[in-house]
């Protein structure tokens, strides 16, 4: 019997277990995030750390960081935006929901608070507010993030019990006895207000009295002046003024569809200051201690966001090509710019070695992906006070130095076959470079938030083949200890994930050179690290 009770025990903690896995979420490795899931958030989101990926309903969720704010992505199988939340503190509320809250929901516990992002909607604030314990169902409550914060909607559970009413000593009377605190102050203001006006009825009534004879006139003093106060002169508002010369418009000229587009953009704007250039709403501000500018056309599309980044964000490729073409450089200042084509860009202002004294700032222009799009030399010209740089007109130079010529586009001469295989399964991919190999096949090579990534076309229009470059540090233990050993004379180059799609087949694809031929050679892995045939 004693067993029988046990194993009726087990069997409930695994169903309990098992059901709790699918409701906080299933967590699962990049690598197995679908390619359209992982295309998307880089789209949008590419800017943010990824801490971890899940499962949740069938969606993918993405668990983001910008600076000292911590979110959620949520995203379709098929690649689909649907949401995102943004962690606000219950005590970060404005007092308006909180208040709301206290009101209709006493005893309750503000369980989840964030901001949120939906397609079509402005962003609001999201609450989920519960009785305290395991197992309540909670009610959900959204608020608007600019005004009085007005209650956009309240879903309750089916069981849901209001409690203002199960409570009715508490609240009703409450609410009774402030109603009648109220009337009491505005009678008592009515009857003081009656009798003021009686008196002065009474006093403009009254026989005036004959006035007393007059005492002799004391000595004139100097007269004095009309008691009327001369009217403060008011403070004028101080004049704004960006970087540019341009000054600043007020708030209440701005249109309502470019206020709003902000609120999707900026969370909590501070220190906003708006500006008007030719026909476009700069709104300039601090978002999360960063300085930031927000370009908005006057029907409230977004154009672009231009964010002053840290030296941090110089990482990766940027980072590499930097210590690799200028040793020693300091970083002076960093763009981060967002686009609404999705051209994104990041701009990097550093002194190379031998500009250190003269200030002499060299700029490089950076894809999102780390790719070197141009570059600006200092103006030699100007001396060592100079405050400005110009563009190289002789870019050509500075791409050979980088074996990177400006007209080496190999996509005009692929096949449209090829492109629409491509398109087909990467829509979102814009900054495709294209080779051929050997054998006939077309490579399209890419950057991704994995990093950088080549498609294998055959020339019927068949994606044949997938690789993803790895991390020379993440190579497996195993197949680094092959390579010390039957391999002493070279050193490891780069390593990829490869899939083979036909064969369902995934291995490693080594590259190592030797040490005094500077030749090349392949060798394959299986996934457990053993040398194999391909």
């Amino acid at each position: 019997m004693k067993n029988k009770i046990l194993s009726a025990a087990l069997s409930f903690l695994i169903i309990l277990l098992s059901g709790s896995s699918l409701l906080f979420g299933q967590k699962i490795k990049p690598a197995d995030v679908p390619e359209d899931v992982m295309q998307t958030f880089d789209d949008q989101y590419s800017y943010m750390k990824v801490s971890g990926w899940q499962i949740e309903n069938g969606n993918y969720v993405a668990s983001v960081k910008d600076g000292s704010t911590t979110g959620k992505v949520y995203i379709s199988k098929d690649g689909e935006w649907l949401r995102t939340t943004f962690n606000v503190p219950a005590r970060e509320l404005p007092s308006s929901i909180t208040d709301f809250v206290k009101d209709n929901y006493p005893d309750f516990v503000i369980s989840t608070s964030c901001l949120e992002e939906k397609e079509n909607e402005s962003t609001h604030y999201y609450l989920e507010v519960k009785k305290d314990g395991i197992g309540t169902k909670p009610s959900v409550l959204t608020f608007a993030t600019t005004g009085a914060n007005k209650l956009l909607s309240r879903t309750d559970p089916t069981d849901f019990v209001d409690p203002t009413k199960e409570q009715p000593d508490k609240i009703a009377l409450a609410k009774a006895a402030a109603e009648e605190r109220q009337a009491a102050k505005a009678e008592a203001a009515k009857k003081a207000a009656e009798e003021k006006a009686a008196a002065e009825k009474a006093a403009k009534s009254a026989p005036a009295q004959p006035k007393p004879a007059a005492k002799p006139a004391a000595p004139a003093s100097k007269p004095q002046q009309a008691s009327s106060a001369k009217p403060k002169k008011e403070k004028p508002e101080p004049v704004v003024k960006d970087e540019h010369g341009n000054v600043a418009i007020k708030a209440s000229t701005v249109p309502d569809a470019v206020s709003k587009s902000l609120v999707k953009k900026v969370l909590h704007p501070a220190e906003l200051n708006w500006f008007l250039v030719d026909s476009m709403y700069i709104a300039r501000c601090l978002n999360q201690g960063k300085k930031t500018a927000v370009y908005i056309k006057p029907n409230g599309t977004w154009d672009k966001t231009l964010t002053v980044m840290p030296e941090e964000s110089v990482s990766g490729l940027m980072s590499k090509h930097l210590n690799d073409f200028y040793p020693g450089w300091r970083f002076k200042n960093a763009v981060k710019e967002q686009r609404a084509d999705k051209n994104d860009k990041m701009m990097v202002e550093f002194y190379e070695k031998n500009n250190y004294k003269a200030k002499l700032a060299t700029t490089i222009f950076f894809d999102k992906a780390g790719k070197l799009i141009r570059t600006i030399d200092p103006d030699y010209e100007l001396g060592a006070t100079a405050k400005e740089s110009t563009e190289d007109d002789a870019l050509n130079k500075y791409y050979e130095k980088m074996n990177m010529g400006l007209d080496d586009d190999k996509s005009k001469d692929i096949p449209e076959n090829i492109i629409a295989t491509f398109k087909l399964k990467y829509p979102k991919v814009t900054n495709a470079e294209w080779d051929e190999d050997d054998n006939m096949n077309y490579l399209a090579v890419f950057y991704s938030t994995r990093g950088k990534e080549t498609v294998v076309i055959n020339r019927y229009g068949e994606i044949v083949e997938t690789w993803l470059l790895g991390k020379n540090d993440n190579l497996s233990a195993t197949i680094q200890d092959h390579l010390k050993k039957e391999y002493k004379g070279y050193k490891l180059k780069e390593f990829y994930t490869v899939k083979r799609l036909a064969d369902k087949l995934t291995a490693y694809k080594v590259i190592v050179v030797d040490k005094k031929t500077q030749e090349e050679q392949e060798l394959w892995f299986n996934l457990s690290g053993k040398p194999i045939e391909m």
